[in-house]
């Protein structure tokens, strides 16, 4: 997604229409097992609220490092769901204020060093992934929602919107399709799983795990993408890991 060519909603609806075949047979199957009456009105949320990350992220990839924007986004996601969560479970017990102190001091450290190219996009990238975060962990542990008709609904409608959107006012792009080709399937499996495990654990808890992703993401950015890490970044990205510690704890 990186070093993608098509801008957000350009590369989101590339994704859906490689993802599309899979995703139909999927939705008849579902509707012949008489799960879509409850799966596609929350499918659609989830379709508005993922199609607004994919865009949103593209940009913020486009504006920054993948370093910064990939450690600030995954880090503060969590957070922001803590906080978000207070008018339902309270106030969280003061290690958790802890942590969010630390990853807004390594969010800051990192803007620091990346002069800004990154930071601020990544905090972007982070509400709109508490949000959906927050909506899909209600439709699966509330709603009841089965995932694999769930993330059908969601491709299949971020497809039909974004050709009407798209359609008429540009020629649609094909030619980065073996780019996108990994990104389509690789990013609704991933997210399957995440939907698996809010099924049976709680959605704090799933987003403190995605946030382990950060050390292997930071890795990839430094070997793949040539992306420089200075000491001062690695302290940064480390106020910002022990705070989703210290977030996780709490939770």
């Amino acid at each position: 997604m990186k070093k993608a060519t098509q801008d957000g909603p350009e590369l989101a609806w590339l994704c859906a229409v490689i993802a599309a075949p899979v995703s139909v047979g999927l939705l008849v199957w579902a509707g012949l097992q008489g799960e879509l009456a409850k799966t596609w009105p929350a499918g659609l949320v989830s379709m508005v609220l993922h199609t607004a990350y994919s865009v949103v992220l593209r940009w913020a990839y486009k504006a920054g490092d993948f370093n910064v924007v990939y450690s600030v986004s995954r880090g503060a996601t969590p957070v922001i769901v803590t906080l978000a969560a207070i008018p339902w479970i309270g106030s969280p017990p003061p290690q958790v204020w802890g942590g969010v102190a630390a990853v807004v001091v390594g969010v800051m450290v990192m803007d620091r060093v990346a002069s800004g190219r990154g930071s601020l996009p990544g905090v972007a990238v982070a509400g709109c992934s508490a949000v959906y975060t927050l909506w899909d962990g209600h439709a699966i542990a509330s709603l009841g929602v089965s995932v694999l008709p769930y993330l059908a609904v969601t491709n299949v409608g971020q497809l039909v919107v974004l050709s009407l959107v798209l359609g008429p006012r540009r020629k649609l792009d094909f030619s980065g399709w073996r780019r996108a080709v990994p990104i389509a399937v690789l990013t609704p499996a991933s997210y399957g799983l995440v939907l698996v495990a809010m099924s049976i654990s709680p959605v704090s808890t799933v987003a403190v795990g995605r946030t382990l992703n950060v050390a292997v993401g930071n890795l990839l950015g430094v070997v793949v993408l040539r992306e420089r890490l200075t000491l001062v970044s690695v302290v940064g990205l480390t106020a910002v890991l022990a705070g989703v510690v210290l977030v996780s704890i709490g939770a």
